[in-house]
């Protein structure tokens, strides 16, 4: 089961920067995908938590200490984008703090990167 919800983290991780993104900026003007995004991007943190909650109370239940912390990890980066970073990074942008925004984003893109990058290994570690 720990193996199918870090699975459905990083397959939709992947599908959002594969998929998602690149059609939003090809269809949307830069106001319509900032839109979209605003409100996308909640409910994309919430989706990773809730799956982070679930894999945590297993891996307790469990009493598997590696997973503990993995789904500890994916649970707390997923509530620091939504509830602290996003917000920044909303801000910046409403400010037109360009420099600002980039730099949040590129910290956001850089958390991201290390949650996939974390699913592969646990996935590797896991199906061993």
């Amino acid at each position: 089961m720990l193996v199918l919800i870090t699975a459905a983290i990083l397959s939709f991780m992947i599908f959002f920067p594969l998929v998602v993104a690149t059609s939003i900026f090809n269809v949307l003007s830069e106001k319509q995908a900032s839109t979209f995004l605003r409100n996308f991007f909640p409910k994309y943190y919430l989706y990773g938590f809730c799956l982070g909650i679930l894999g945590l109370i297993i891996s307790i239940l469990k009493n598997e200490i590696v997973s503990t912390i993995f789904f500890i990890f994916m649970s707390a980066t997923f509530v620091f984008l939504r509830q602290i970073l996003m917000p920044m990074i909303n801000k910046a942008k409403d400010e037109f703090k360009e420099t600002k925004f980039n730099k949040l984003h590129k910290v956001s893109v850089f958390i991201n990167f290390f949650q996939i990058v974390s699913c592969i290994i646990f996935l590797l570690i896991y199906l061993k």
